[in-house]
């Protein structure tokens, strides 16, 4: 074939990315900025929010595609007053996949916590997780949820 640049390859010529040979289903390959990259399951952030964490309430988050949630990731509206207030992440058999305590003592506006080591944590597609606080907090304040599905 002699000396041919990339740029000038065509049909049979053409060639998979890199590594595709042990890449699984639903993979993407993501450049790491140095001229590499690795292959990765797609992730999905499916995003909900409790109206008041101060209130005992739970949201149901419907679960579009199989995989496992990797992490859910909460942001604060507003401080909170007299105690903490525990949210517990559960899949739909109602088992608990792990809990976050969102702190009260010297809490504001844009507070972050994050639970990264969930258990129990795979989930079937068209079917949902629950998010649950346990409202022992006082102030009213909405916590956002991001919750990080890695697509199986």
């Amino acid at each position: 074939m002699g000396n041919v640049t990339h740029s000038s390859l065509t049909g049979a010529d053409l060639h998979e990315p890199k590594g595709v040979a042990t890449a699984t289903n639903n993979q993407v390959y993501v450049a790491n900025g140095s001229s590499s990259g690795a292959w990765t399951n797609r992730q999905h952030i499916l995003i909900t929010y409790l109206e008041d964490v101060s209130t005992a309430e739970t949201v149901y988050v419907p679960i579009p595609f199989a995989g496992e949630i990797s992490k859910v990731t909460s942001v604060l509206s507003n401080a909170i007053t007299v105690a903490d207030s525990v949210v517990t992440i559960r899949n739909s058999a109602g088992t608990s996949m792990g809990t976050m305590t969102i702190a009260h003592s010297g809490s504001a506006a844009g507070d972050v916590d994050t639970n990264a080591s969930l258990a129990n944590n795979t989930v079937a597609a068209d079917s949902f997780i629950t998010i649950a606080t346990n409202g022992a907090s006082n102030t009213h304040a909405k916590l956002w949820l991001a919750v990080v599905l890695e697509r199986s």
